[in-house]
């Protein structure tokens, strides 16, 4: 039984880096001054498709 623990645990701490690496490129986007607001939206979008995908994908890989 603990080694499902673990296991759910080391899930979790995967998603929270995901989201900490998220935020930091979220942030990167938003203060970039060569990007004009509509190449800023399709950033963020693409970015979000990106963190959809990798959430998406470590449910079903096994570490």
């Amino acid at each position: 039984m603990e080694e499902l623990k673990l296991h759910s645990f080391g899930q979790n701490d995967h998603i929270e880096s995901l989201k900490k690496n998220y935020n930091s490129l979220k942030e990167k986007i938003k203060g970039n001054k060569f990007l004009t607001e509509k190449e800023k939206i399709v950033e963020q979008k693409r970015l979000i498709e990106h963190l959809k995908k990798e959430k998406k994908n470590s449910e079903y890989n096994i570490y």
